[in-house]
């Protein structure tokens, strides 16, 4: 930059173009307010920056477009997490519904298979000795 005395016997100075500070000591850093979205890196340019969007899935001066894919990628997660969030509250309530018929107005839907069950391990087993017909006879010494 171009500095002048001036009527105080203090200087000050013209700094070109892309430089700052009292000496024009300091190049003005385009990038420091971080202005790219998304996980962009800026690069400083003369007088200026520009933003470099990581892949395909983000465009625009600051990165802030989104694309489709990932519009549809998001929308498809939360459909799925809604689909199992309701999932797991059916089943949730089916077994306080269960709890409730059973404990508080003593009704028990598996009653008649648990009796079922019961019986039939309780039934005498019966012993049977098989008799061959027609079998050979032992061989005798």
């Amino acid at each position: 930059g171009e500095c002048h005395e001036t009527l105080d016997l203090s200087f000050f100075c013209w700094c070109h173009d892309g430089w700052t500070g009292i000496h024009c000591q300091s190049r003005i850093d385009n990038c420091s307010h971080d202005t790219c979205e998304n996980d962009g890196v800026c690069r400083p340019i003369l007088l200026n920056y520009t933003c470099e969007c990581l892949g395909d899935s983000y465009s625009g001066r600051h990165c802030e477009i989104t694309s489709m894919k990932i519009t549809i990628l998001k929308t498809v997660s939360k459909s799925f997490a809604y689909i199992a969030i309701i999932a797991m509250i059916s089943v949730a309530m089916f077994i306080v519904i269960m709890d409730i018929l059973k404990y508080c107005f003593g009704m028990d839907p598996t009653r008649g298979d648990l009796e079922r069950i019961r019986r039939e391990k309780r039934k005498s087993r019966a012993i049977q000795r098989l008799v061959y017909t027609h079998a050979p006879a032992p061989p005798t010494k």
